[in-house]
């Protein structure tokens, strides 16, 4: 599934896909991607930058909770948080623990939240909700489970219908007092 973004000039901004269009210019990627084109920009790994006007910030993560020890048996990923045209993205990878204050802080406020729930998503939906509700965006992008509509039901969300696109005109069109799910059709 590949998950697009803002158009930049006749390119596109990928995360985590699967394959990639070759007009795609920007790669953000939580787990190492099959393939790119050789013109996009591949990032995944922690850090600051900032391609195509668009501030990125990656944040380390891990598939899997810490131990009382510190120490965490899951692999690492990355968390990314980024602006385009003024809407602030967070992207969770394949986050699998909840988030301590740090991280909270360190991803501020954001507009759209992109979180895998559901079946192969390494969060449960105690964990999942815990994050939604310490980030509080303005939307949640649900991702992940074939059967979204039975994954956020366990999680007494009910599910809106699924649309095929996602646009956001501006931030200031976003409502701010409750927080809105969509959910997008799948695309391959």
């Amino acid at each position: 599934v590949q998950r697009a973004l803002p158009h930049l000039d006749n390119g596109t901004v990928a995360i985590d896909p699967a394959s990639v269009d070759p007009k795609t210019q920007v790669v953000l990627s939580s787990k190492p991607p099959e393939t790119i084109p050789e013109t996009a920009r591949l990032f995944d790994w922690p850090g600051e930058y900032e391609t195509k006007d668009i501030p990125i910030n990656g944040f380390s993560a891990f598939t899997k909770p810490k131990k009382e020890d510190g120490t965490s048996e899951g692999e690492r990923t990355v968390i990314f948080r980024f602006s385009v045209d003024g809407i602030t993205i967070c992207h969770l990878g394949e986050l699998g623990h909840t988030l301590s204050n740090e991280q909270i802080e360190r991803i501020g406020n954001i507009d759209a939240l992109m979180i895998k729930i559901g079946e192969g998503s390494n969060l449960d939906k105690k964990k999942a909700l815990e994050i939604i509700e310490s980030i509080e965006p303005r939307i949640v992008i649900p991702m992940g489970s074939a059967d979204m509509t039975s994954a956020l039901s366990t999680m007494g969300i009910q599910a809106p219908v699924a649309e095929p696109k996602l646009t956001i005109k501006s931030a200031s069109s976003l409502q701010t007092d409750d927080m809105k799910y969509v959910l997008l059709e799948a695309t391959s």
